[in-house]
């Protein structure tokens, strides 16, 4: 008796949560976004820098408990227990490598564009895998270098084309001031601006109501008062100076006035950006016309990172661009232009006896820059071919068979506007690159 084949188990083509795919058109506009942002780090002075995707548990949570909530550990197929851990940020990568680097050239500027990893909830532009473009000066304490990171914000939204968008700041050393100005404990500052941080969510209303019930209505009232634009008299030399600071250096460098600026790069009291992090400035990006994207960027001075590492106060300012994110904000704005494929020219195969010279043309424009396909698949015909040149959205198609060969031209079709013309043989290269 014939033994029957065991049926096939099909498995379902599905990603887990919080993780997708990019096909052609998404990855082409995608790494058309990174290249511009990428360009424009460097156009600043600043150098690549490429960090391990791994890194050791320990480096990562630095035994913050939290931190150890959001990682993915990872474990080699022959070890028993795991160690290691996929990078969340490229912030902490960052501070390693320079205590691992003491000789590093001060003030060390890189950028690094890579992904990152994080067992958060899923939300409307927010992925469990993402990538985050970092730009970063170490080893500066300079009022110039945290300027130097606004006006890099700045221009990598203008040079992505992205006409609305606002930079709002906040300091540090302002809000160092809140538990002496409302009357609270110093050690209950950060349960006080976690209630801040939940303004978009509940409204002033609302967080008056939550710092009631942890304090008193008198210093509910005095904290909803710091954080008014009237009490900004009483900050002067406490961070709004350098708010003002890095304003007239966005005039210097722009085109802008400083009432212009002011409606860029806006301070926002009520900015609390993980505080707790951040020793001096803090930098956010919201698009008004995407707000449920959230912020597409931010950042900010960090001088005791490297400590954990070192022992040594390095100080550190730097901003964070979230690709995925901005991406999707960038589609639901209309910003984007999208192309299904790099490929400038397919060369139609119309005759077997021709395989070399067709080698020979695809090389031939190769060799100029001109990104050319030679088609390759199971169906030789001519409308076949034609009609895979149309649906990948390729301008030109190259036809060129022993009638042509023999007449010493080729004809050569654009797809975009429908038109055919012959060109001698020998002028090809230089009609495309024309």
């Amino acid at each position: 008796m014939k033994k029957s084949t065991p049926a096939i188990k099909r498995i379902k083509p599905d990603l887990p949560g919080g993780f997708r795919d990019y096909a052609p058109a998404d990855a082409i506009a995608r790494q058309e976004m990174m290249d511009t942002i990428r360009k424009t780090f460097e156009g600043f002075g600043f150098d690549p820098l490429q960090t391990s995707s791994v890194q050791r548990t320990e480096v990562l949570t630095g035994g913050d408990a939290d931190s150890g909530k959001i990682i993915f550990n990872i474990k080699g197929s022959q070890e028993k227990k795991s160690d290691s851990s996929l990078r969340f940020d490229l912030t902490v990568p960052l501070a390693r490598f320079v205590a691992d680097n003491p000789d590093l050239p001060k003030p060390f500027k890189r950028y690094q564009i890579g992904t990152v990893w994080r067992g958060e909830r899923q939300q409307q532009g927010r992925y469990r895998e993402f990538i985050q473009a970092d730009v970063d000066i170490v080893g500066s304490s300079s009022i110039d270098a945290d300027a130097e990171i606004a006006m890099i914000i700045y221009t990598v939204f203008k040079n992505l084309g992205i006409g609305c968008f606002v930079i709002n700041y906040n300091n540090r050393k302002m809000l160092n001031m809140l538990p002496d100005f409302a009357g609270f404990s110093k050690n209950k500052l950060w349960d006080a601006l976690r209630i801040i941080d939940k303004r978009d969510k509940i409204g002033e209303d609302g967080i008056s109501e939550e710092l009631q019930k942890m304090f008193t209505k008198t210093v509910a009232d005095n904290i909803l008062r710091f954080l008014s634009p009237s009490s900004l008299d009483i900050l002067q030399g406490k961070g709004f100076t350098e708010y003002g600071e890095i304003a007239t250096m966005f005039c210097q460098n722009t085109e802008l006035d400083l009432d212009a600026v002011r409606k860029i790069f806006k301070l926002e009291r009520y900015l609390v950006r993980g505080l707790s992090y951040y020793t001096g400035s803090v930098f956010e990006v919201l698009l008004p016309d995407a707000p449920e994207i959230g912020s597409v960027a931010g950042g900010g001075r960090y001088d005791g990172l490297v400590t954990q590492f070192t022992g040594q106060n390095i100080p550190a300012v730097g901003a964070s661009i979230g690709i995925d994110r901005l991406y999707a904000a960038m589609e639901k704005l209309g910003t984007l232009k999208k192309k299904q494929t790099l490929t400038q020219v397919l060369i139609l195969q119309l005759d077997v006896n021709l395989k070399n010279e067709y080698l020979a043309m695809a090389q031939e424009l190769r060799n100029a820059g001109i990104a050319t396909a030679l088609y390759i698949g199971d169906d030789m015909s001519f409308q076949a071919q034609l009609a895979y040149a149309v649906k990948k959205e390729i301008p030109y198609a190259v036809i060129w068979g022993e009638r042509e060969k023999k007449r010493g031209v080729v004809a050569i079709k654009n797809l975009a506007g429908r038109e055919q013309k012959e060109i001698p043989r020998d002028d090809l290269l230089r009609y495309f690159r024309k």
